[in-house]
């Protein structure tokens, strides 16, 4: 199977095209979006290409994407924090989001997010692209997830009534007509932080240990038709909410 279905079929999305768009989507809570602003309305200027023709450049680029991965975690964390506190709307956190000035790899390159995961296609046999591709959509690096007593504590019954509220919140968020911005990029990380902190309140745990909890029941969430389900109408709600097409 190609490096982009087979991550894809892992994580239950339906569209490889979403990866890089979803990153770290296995666990569809505390994501990291990564999708250029291209890909949405936005009015940026596009910028001149720079060459992204190598595997060098192309390990490179998932190096810094990994790299704002962690960045991007401890913004979204304090982001959660002051939605909950301050009760904000997706609107207000888009205009927080705003003024975070949050960067995006791809942009030095003028790529979206759906050109670069082309790109990655040409390297689907690729061993050290492939390794790249699994760390930054969420593996551990060493194969184990790391495990807490919160985490311990969710079944997968548990985990899937927690994604059906997050699922729930997505949509909600998606039919929204005025989100408060056109940036993909700003409306997917501010959806994020609202949805992070409505499921915290709703399960009293926090969405690391979500994510930590999928990564342990991954075997038996993969197989269940019911988290698949879940997770392709999870890729189609983001997709909305960032003015992208979903298929069908």
């Amino acid at each position: 199977m190609k490096l982009l279905e087979d991550l894809a079929t892992k994580l239950g999305l339906k569209d490889p095209k979403y990866l890089l768009a979803i990153a770290g989507g296995v666990a569809a809570i505390g994501v990291i979006v990564v999708a250029s602003s291209k890909t949405s309305g936005s009015s940026k200027p596009r910028k001149e290409k720079l060459a992204l023709d190598s595997k060098e450049s192309v390990l490179q680029t998932l190096q810094e994407l990994a790299g704002q991965q962690a960045q991007m975690r401890s913004q979204l964390k304090k982001l959660t924090d002051e939605v909950t506190s301050k009760s904000m709307s997706l609107a207000q956190t888009c205009k927080r989001c705003t003024e975070m000035q949050l960067s995006d790899p791809l942009e030095k390159y003028g790529l979206s997010t759906v050109e670069f995961n082309k790109i990655l296609g040409e390297y689907e046999d690729d061993p050290a692209v492939h390794e790249a591709v699994s760390t930054l959509m969420g593996s551990p690096p060493n194969g184990a997830a790391a495990v807490t007593e919160a985490s311990s504590s969710l079944t997968t019954s548990k985990l899937l009534d927690i994604h059906k509220f997050m699922l729930a919140e997505y949509e909600r968020l998606a039919a929204q007509p005025d989100k408060g911005s056109r940036d993909a990029s700003i409306i997917s990380f501010a959806a994020q932080a609202v949805v992070a902190g409505k499921t915290e309140a709703q399960y009293k745990i926090s969405v690391e240990d979500i994510e930590s909890a999928v990564l342990v029941h991954q075997g038996a969430l993969s197989s269940s038709p019911e988290f698949s389900e879940i997770n392709v109408k999870m890729q189609k709600a983001i997709a909305k909410l960032m003015g992208m097409p979903s298929s069908a």
